[in-house]
């Protein structure tokens, strides 16, 4: 029984961390440069479900600053939210790496439910992840170790961006993720296709984020894929998402780009 609670468990939050919607696709090119994108979110029906707006500004170095707006219908939520998220992070010609995030979601009349936070410390190898639950006077504090590339939700858009540049279609990378959760998972291309976009063909990579869940890998055969698409012109632009939104409970959602997309 007690076996049996903890596949459970597991296969409730495991889902999260294929949830990669919400993320760029282009890199900052200068330090004048403001980039600014956005997507939609839709039901399986074709139904919006939310929108998001993002932009990235240099802040120094090689220090740019993801700020992240949306609003509508998201999971683990029973009525309409927005949020804003701000991500400090590091990006040069070899690496792309998470520095510290700031979240806040409010409910339809402002009102503030949760703030998220965390924080990279790349010297002890320890990301620390604070949520709380406002009209619950509650505090989740947790800290994880990682031995591999970390990355967050906002971050794996430009991290998987960089790996395409690099050449690379398979690599391990570490992810943790708003619950707050802690996970391994393999980035790998399955596919090159044409999708479509926006109402334009674009030659495409069809990517996964497999889990690596230790002994419970067996309890992969039970969820739902998930995938992006990365452009395969040179830009790698990110594309689309398909997938469950959040939990092994959510809705399974498609994400697409609003930029118009380049051959």
């Amino acid at each position: 029984m007690f076996l049996n609670d903890k596949i459970m468990k597991k296969t409730r939050v495991f889902p999260l961390i294929f949830f990669i919607l919400l993320t760029l696709y282009i890199s900052p090119a200068t330090a004048s440069d403001i980039f600014k994108t956005g997507y939609t979110c839709y039901y399986a029906d074709g139904t919006q479900r939310w929108f998001a707006n993002t932009e990235i500004k240099h802040k120094q170095g090689d220090v740019y600053i993801l700020t992240e707006s949306g609003a509508g219908n998201y999971s683990g939520f029973d009525v309409k939210v927005s949020w804003l998220a701000e991500l400090e992070f590091e990006s040069n010609e070899s690496i792309v790496k998470p520095l510290r995030m700031k979240k806040y979601v409010f409910n339809e009349h402002g009102d503030a439910l949760v703030n998220e936070s965390q924080e990279f410390d790349f010297d002890k190898n320890i990301v620390t992840c604070v949520r709380e639950n406002i009209p619950e006077k509650s505090f989740k504090t947790k800290k994880f170790k990682f031995d591999k590339d970390m990355v967050n939700r906002l971050l794996l858009g430009l991290y998987i961006q960089k790996l395409l540049e690099q050449g690379k279609s398979q690599h391990k990378v570490q992810m943790v993720t708003g619950e707050p959760g802690f996970y391994n998972i393999e980035i790998k291309i399955v596919d090159e296709e044409i999708v479509e976009i926006n109402g334009k063909a674009v030659k495409a990579y069809k990517i996964c984020l497999d889990p690596t869940l230790g002994i419970f890998d067996f309890v992969k055969i039970f969820l739902p894929k998930a995938y992006v698409w990365h452009s395969a012109n040179p830009n790698f632009e990110w594309l689309m998402y398909k997938g469950l939104e959040g939990d092994i409970n959510s809705p399974r959602v498609e994400v697409v780009t609003k930029e118009r997309i380049t051959s």
